[in-house]
């Protein structure tokens, strides 16, 4: 699970350190495994546009371009090989020096078949942004006033990035707010509300019936399908604060459509898909697969379905696999104009054996099989929804829902004493019971005996044991005394 300091900071009001982050996320169980500041290897790189392109003399796939590096400086002559290259661009250069993280060299003064290039225009790969290697990166036009500029600064990359190695039983880490509540509640910082959402909700009925059918014995494979069709979207490239983002935590940005459910997926770990509306036919619907029913998935390989697969279907037959993929088929385009938002709940046992069967590693089906928030269906349709509108515009129908969301809660008993006798740590009551409400818990009574009703999006949390787990996590192991074991009779003292 990947998030920047500024993605957490959007969901925590701290001042800690990225040590001091790191080293608290550890001490309560969300080991960090790996932390990278982009400004550390890409400080050197500045915005630069391209003023002439021409061919090179001595090659027919390079070219001689020269690039103001600087505001009123004199231009650098570049040798360059990218396709895209010419005059007017405005992308990435690495003066003469810089180390290319994705190349692995260090650019030295040379000739490029007998030309001198004073410096190299980057591609994504190079920089190690992402994969994309066919080109040099190109910057909106507008961005030529930012010429000369540190490249991490304009783009706002100089934003620390951790990763965290999450245990199966944590669900609600796989969202950067789980991060921050757990990090507030450990006294790292203070959670911020989550904003309130309004005008999503249209005055149409949704134009795509959303049914589920299956039998009372495997209805717990999707008992909540809810949508909203939005009509008349500008589908396209999502913003570059989006796309930032994304591309921080290795995610490739697609459309802005996409972009958004996996904003929200990585936000909030609440998977959405979204559906061309003008592609679907029929009623949409989740269903037990069939046997001989095939897909096209949106990786570009077909996949096979058999009857334990829980399945998203229309007339035509599948579109995806629920909770894993969706399908090419119905997929959006930047041509979408009309799009179907869906936010369901689907079981994590028949979603991780899905994802055996088909081999497919997913960001929907890590967290799907862990087990989403049942009580997020309906606030994840609507954050898409206001996301989209504001980004695509559009025109939003009444949310339709089919089935009911799990509870997901659970109350227990819990006398505040287990946490000395089984963990050896005397606490008051009084930050026993904080504790728990920080971490999202309801805590009734006093006394020594309380009821603590579990949040949904913790479905780990079973009873007592567990309870004094998350008290001695969040309190700190550093506070459990060290304690010699009780020495039975005839075992002799230690000399």
């Amino acid at each position: 699970m990947k998030f920047t300091l500024s993605w957490l900071k959007d969901h925590l009001k701290t001042k800690a350190t990225v040590d001091e982050i790191a080293t608290r996320l550890s001490a309560i169980g969300l080991e960090v495994e790996s932390f990278d500041n982009p400004a550390d290897k890409l400080g050197a790189f500045r915005v630069a546009r391209i003023v002439e392109a021409g061919k090179h003399p001595n090659a027919d796939k390079l070219q001689v371009i020269q690039v103001e590096v600087e505001k009123g400086a004199p231009l650098l002559e570049v040798v360059c090989g990218a396709p895209n290259a010419r005059a007017g661009l405005v992308g990435v250069f690495a003066p003469l020096g810089t180390y290319i993280p994705g190349s692995k060299i260090t650019l030295e003064k040379k000739p490029v078949r007998g030309v001198v290039s004073n410096g190299m225009m980057c591609s994504a790969a190079e920089l190690e942004l992402s994969a994309e290697a066919t080109g040099i990166i190109e910057l909106p036009a507008e961005m030529a006033s930012h010429v000369g500029e540190r490249y991490v600064e304009v783009m706002g990359l100089a934003d620390p990035v951790f990763e965290v190695k999450l245990t199966p039983n944590r669900p609600d880490c796989t969202g950067v707010r789980g991060i921050a509540r757990d990090l507030a509640a450990a006294g790292l910082g203070t959670l911020k509300p989550e904003k309130s959402i309004s005008g999503v909700e249209g005055a149409d009925p949704c134009p795509v019936e959303i049914k589920l059918e299956f039998s009372k014995e495997t209805s717990s494979a999707c008992p909540v399908f809810a949508a909203r069709c939005i009509k008349g979207v500008a589908n396209g490239p999502s913003p570059a604060w989006l796309q930032t983002r994304l591309k921080a935590v290795g995610l490739r940005p697609i459309n802005a459509l996409v972009d958004v459910t996996n904003y929200i997926s990585q936000d909030r770990g609440r998977p959405l898909h979204v559906y061309d509306a003008d592609k679907l036919k029929g009623a949409v619907r989740a269903r037990l697969g069939k046997s001989g029913e095939k897909f096209l998935g949106l990786d570009g390989r077909e996949h096979a379905v058999d009857t334990g697969m829980c399945v998203i279907a229309d007339d035509t037959g599948p579109l995806g696999l629920g909770g894993v993929i969706g399908g090419e088929a119905s997929g959006s385009t930047d041509q979408t104009v009309n799009v179907l938002i869906e936010s369901a709940y689907f079981d994590p046992a028949r979603t991780a054996q899905t994802g055996r069967k088909t081999g497919l590693v997913t960001d929907a089906r890590y967290r799907f099989e862990r087990g989403v928030d049942p009580q997020s269906v309906l606030p994840g349709l609507d954050l898409a929804t206001q996301m989209i509108l504001k980004i695509c515009g559009g025109k939003p129908s009444k949310a339709t829902v089919a089935g009911k969301e799990p509870d997901g809660r659970r109350s227990t008993s819990f006398d505040t004493a287990q946490v000395a006798k089984l963990a050896g740590l005397e606490l008051p009551e009084s930050e026993i019971r904080s504790i728990l409400e920080a971490l999202g818990c309801d805590v009734l009574g006093k006394g020594g005996v309380i009821t603590v009703t579990t949040p949904s999006w913790r479905p780990d949390i079973h009873g007592a044991a567990d309870l004094v787990e998350e008290v001695v996590r969040i309190a700190g192991l550093d506070r459990v005394p060290s304690t010699p074991l009780p020495r039975p009779a005839g075992v002799a003292r230690a000399v």
